[in-house]
């Protein structure tokens, strides 16, 4: 078992930082942005299991670089690194706080301690290396709509598109969604997804889960709400399965877009049974609510 995580940084202006979060968005590359408020630079960290992935980022990133300056963008030269892991797991941990999505519903890592107020839900957090602490604005774009959508509801049934840390799913969970399917393509998603149901105190057999590429997976039922919380691409290659996994009446969240690629995503799914109810934008993210028509 590998002892060692490879990462890749490098440094602009803070003023530039929301600008350059979504030029590495682009580039299908994940980046933690961490600023310095004393010396005005925001650090940019890409993270890598093996040694040549992170040199194959920082050839990309170094390319990158060579264009973005050309449009005034300043950054320092990108430099590969390595850190021991469970040095790891204790670094990362300073980027985490205690999210409020509503006031009825709080989401909090492990680690960190909360004393909830009356009537509010709380769901306790370890992401381990996979996507969805609360802290991104897709995620809580899409919590924030799960909530409202279960108010007044009960036994309404959801899929997961790409649940990660299977935040969602124990969201909905906990909000009386059921049934509740679940999938990712990453198979460490899996137990990771199934101690944070352990930890929130949702039974196992509360959501079907599976390790599955979208492009693949078969469901054995359509749904009343549809969450997609993936990459633009990835839902405009597969918006016709998507569209195929909701009930007549039912509904399909469709989150980690760009706001300057929303409008292009959006027109893969509209058409004469499927209208958009409304869209949530924070920072440089755009969400958006469709029906489909009974």
């Amino acid at each position: 078992m590998q002892d060692k995580l490879f990462y890749c940084e490098t440094k602009g202006k803070k003023e530039e930082t929301e600008i350059v979060v979504e030029l590495f968005a682009l580039l299908n590359i994940a980046v933690n942005a961490s600023t310095d408020v004393e010396t005005d630079f925001t650090t940019y960290t890409i993270y890598a299991d093996t040694n040549d992935e992170i040199l194959n980022i920082e050839l990309i990133l170094e390319n990158a670089i060579k264009e973005w300056t050309e449009f005034g963008l300043s950054f320092t030269n990108p430099v590969v690194s390595t850190i021991k892991k469970e040095d790891w797991t204790e670094v990362w941990k300073r980027y985490f706080k205690i999210q409020h999505i509503s006031p009825t519903l709080v989401i909090k890592a492990t680690w960190l301690e909360y004393s909830s107020t009356p009537g509010q839900t709380v769901i306790e957090i370890d992401p381990g290396m996979s996507f969805g602490t609360g802290s991104h604005e897709t995620t809580q774009a899409c919590l924030k709509i799960i909530e409202e959508m279960a108010s007044g509801s009960s036994n309404k049934s959801l899929l997961d598109a790409g649940c990660g840390s299977g935040i969602l799913s124990i969201a909905a969970s906990k909000l009386g969604f059921s049934p509740i399917y679940a999938f990712d393509y990453d198979e460490e998603c899996i137990p990771g997804t199934l101690e944070n149901m352990e930890r929130n105190e949702v039974p196992k057999d509360s959501i079907n889960l599976q390790q599955a590429d979208i492009s693949k997976y078969e469901p054995n039922l359509k749904f009343d709400f549809v969450v997609a919380n993936i990459i633009s691409s990835v839902l405009k290659e597969n918006n016709d399965r998507l569209l195929s996994w909701i009930k007549p009446g039912g509904y399909l969240i469709l989150a980690g877009i760009l706001r300057t690629e929303y409008e292009q995503v959006r027109e893969y799914f509209l058409n004469e049974n499927i209208t958009e109810i409304k869209t949530l934008t924070e920072k440089e993210w755009t969400s958006g609510l469709f029906y489909k028509k009974a």
